[in-house]
This record gives C-alpha cells, sequence and structure tokens, in this order.
C-alpha cells in the first residue's frame, strides 16, 4: 500500500472514529510531533541486546496475550 493510499485509508478512519478513537489519535500525532527525546548510546545497545536476546531464546518472551494482560494489569 502506498502512502498515499495509507493516507487515504487513515482519512476515512478518522471520518468514522467516535471520541475515543479520535482523542487516541489525536495524542499519538501531539506525541510523535513534540517528542525530542533521544535516546542514549546505552539504551541503543540495550535495546540491541534485548532484541538479540529474544531472537536466540524466543520462549524467554512473552506471547501477545501474555503482553497485553501484563499491560492492561497495570493501571
Amino acid at each position: 500500500m502506498s502512502l498515499a493510499e495509507k493516507k487515504q485509508a487513515l482519512m476515512h478512519i478518522v471520518e468514522d472514529a467516535d471520541e475515543k478513537l479520535t482523542g487516541l489519535l489525536f495524542a499519538l500525532a501531539d506525541e510523535y510531533n513534540t517528542t525530542d527525546y533521544e535516546f542514549s548510546e546505552e539504551e541503543i545497545q540495550s535495546f540491541y541486546e534485548i532484541r538479540d536476546n529474544l531472537l536466540k531464546n524466543p520462549e524467554s518472551g512473552y506471547t501477545v496475550e501474555q503482553a497485553h494482560d501484563l499491560i492492561r494489569s497495570k493501571k
């Protein structure tokens, strides 16, 4: 799907969005456009180490369901 097609599809989603989805999309766009945070070299290296470890040992990670449960339980 081209960028133009993605934008068109997103416009249709936004047009049909309820209050909750509109707020979520607005917050996401606002955060994306205003974040000036840059990761340190140590943080980036840590991300690579975590990724490499998960690729070598996939059983050490979480399933999608487990990840969702963890995220939802941290309210």
